[in-house]
């Protein structure tokens, strides 16, 4: 037990070194910026300052931000384009990784040891398509609206591919690939340069930095993976980073364990399981509770992780359940986030402890108020999901004086309040507050299609809960007047027991 525990303890360390979030620190900045961190807080940004994986960096017709990333990339942010950095990881080891989520505009993306190094490993998502790369200099571009509405990567250096449900084309130095925002043919090569790509004052400033970056990148990731090696110990450490077929075996032990469960194969499970783990006995009665309550039930794990150590491994992920519950096949989903902790032993890797929210819990018992279980409310407790998205700009809201109504979609899931009519959200934006009632569609969906906005100059806040989202700017303010809509809801029934906020944010560009 003893040495196990000093497993875990060398294990914590490397995690306390892998799991330093990475992104880049500004090295220029003009015009309209704005930062909208994951808390949804928003900043105006300043040459030097960082941003970091969760991070949406939104910019004006006239903004513009050159990201000096950790890996030693650039990532040269243009006018009226929103991109979220879904993940960033730049230790100089194979669990780098980079995800950019690219929701409208475009940007030049050249990239650092990640893209050269571990091509695999890095992706620009859109809304119709994941581009991957080739230790490529690319620029993305969506455009979301009108008769060129789609994603766009025009390749200046390397290569890139263009992915969708329908295909996928490879991208070549001076080519542009293309697919429409309808998404329903494979992506093309266009026979020329769309006009929405537009070179900026700053291309020769690019071009600069770019060789700048490429002299120093070996070094800097050889510097970078040192001071990882001395945080984790110094090179007489013992080796704590499992290699990738430690990593792929324990992930694999656990995918087992979960198509054995959605089986319900409790023997199989119970071989899985370190026997002194907490909670050994109620999770192998759990899963035969949920079985003779649920059929077709399927587990998938999302925005997997994996760790390893000397025979350990820290698997973190999201994950969502899906079944039919009993008696009448009603649809049921949870969601959460969970850490397993995976022990290899003589014969295999087994599960040796979980944190977090337990995919395993099985629905509520039936009640006498409740005999059939058909109250959803009462049994699943399933994490809401919150979105909403608007084609509302800046400079529209700024000419509305009177309230005006404009589309601003929201969509909140919750299962658990099925057969409810309504539900609230609660919006904020600058000193606005407002609640907004979100109306049933049914299946525990709940929406509102329209927002009424309006604008005002004056010192007054806005007047709360009156139905009408004012946007209050003080005379002698010369600041960008749209700070991000904020909406949150709290969900009371959740996977873990404990109530959870729910929040997503929508830039006014």
């Amino acid at each position: 037990m003893k040495n196990l525990f000093n497993k875990i303890g060398l294990l914590v360390a490397l995690l306390m070194v892998e799991n330093t979030y990475a992104a880049g620190s500004i090295e220029l900045l003009e015009g309209n910026v704005n930062v909208i961190n994951a808390r949804g807080e928003l900043r105006a940004p300043a040459k030097g300052q960082r941003v970091e994986a969760g991070d949406t960096i939104v910019t004006g017709k006239n903004g513009e931000v050159h990201v000096v990333t950790d890996d030693q990339g650039l990532l040269a942010i243009r006018p009226n384009t929103q991109l979220k950095i879904d993940e960033y990881r730049a230790n100089g080891n194979q669990d780098d990784a980079v995800v950019l989520n690219l929701l409208r505009g475009t940007f030049r993306s050249i990239t650092g040891w990640i893209g050269k190094k571990q091509a695999k490993r890095y992706q620009v998502k859109t809304v119709t398509a994941t581009i991957g790369i080739r230790g490529t200099d690319h620029e993305p571009l969506v455009i979301d609206e009108g008769p060129e509405a789609g994603t766009y990567d025009k390749v200046n250096a390397g290569g890139t591919t263009l992915d969708t449900a329908f295909g996928q084309v490879d991208i070549s130095p001076q080519q542009v690939g293309f697919v429409p925002k309808s998404a329903i043919t494979a992506p093309v090569i266009l026979d020329k340069l769309p006009s929405a790509y537009q070179a900026t004052p700053n291309e020769a400033a690019i071009e600069t930095k770019k060789e700048a970056l490429e002299k120093s990148l070996d070094d800097v990731m050889k510097e970078k993976q040192e001071d990882n090696t001395r945080q984790a110990g110094g090179n007489n450490a013992p080796q704590v980073l499992g290699d990738f077929d430690d990593r792929q075996n324990a992930r694999m032990a656990l995918d087992e364990l979960l198509r054995r469960y959605e089986l319900g194969d409790v023997n199989y499970v119970r071989s899985r399981l370190d026997g002194s783990m907490i909670g050994y006995q109620k999770l192998l009665d759990d899963i035969t509770t949920e079985h003779s309550q649920c059929k077709q039930l399927r587990v998938n794990l999302l925005n997997t992780q994996v760790q390893a150590g000397p025979d350990l491994a820290v698997v973190q992920t999201s994950w969502e359940k899906r079944c039919l519950m009993l008696p009448n096949f009603t649809p049921r989903l949870d969601q959460g986030n969970s850490t397993f902790l995976m022990h290899r032993g003589q014969s295999g890797w087994y599960m040796a402890g979980l944190t977090g929210s337990n995919p395993f819990n099985p629905p509520r018992q039936s009640t006498p108020n409740n005999p059939n279980n058909s109250n959803i409310p009462a049994t699943v407790k399933t994490l809401a999901t919150l979105t909403a998205s608007t084609t509302l700009s800046c400079s529209a809201l700024t000419s509305s004086a009177s309230p005006t109504p404009y589309p601003f979609s929201i969509v909140l899931n919750d299962p658990d309040k099925a057969g409810v009519p309504s539900v609230n959200v609660t919006l904020t934006m600058g000193t606005e507050s407002e609640n907004v009632v979100l109306t049933a569609a049914g299946g525990g969906t709940f929406v509102a299609n329209t927002l009424n906005f309006y604008y005002a100059l004056t010192f007054a806040l806005p007047t709360h809960n009156d139905g009408l989202v004012g946007l209050h700017q003080a005379p002698s303010s010369v600041s960008f007047p749209c700070s991000a809509v904020v909406l949150k809801y709290t969900d009371a029934t959740t996977p873990s027991g404990a109530p959870q906020l729910v929040q997503t944010n929508v830039a006014i560009p």
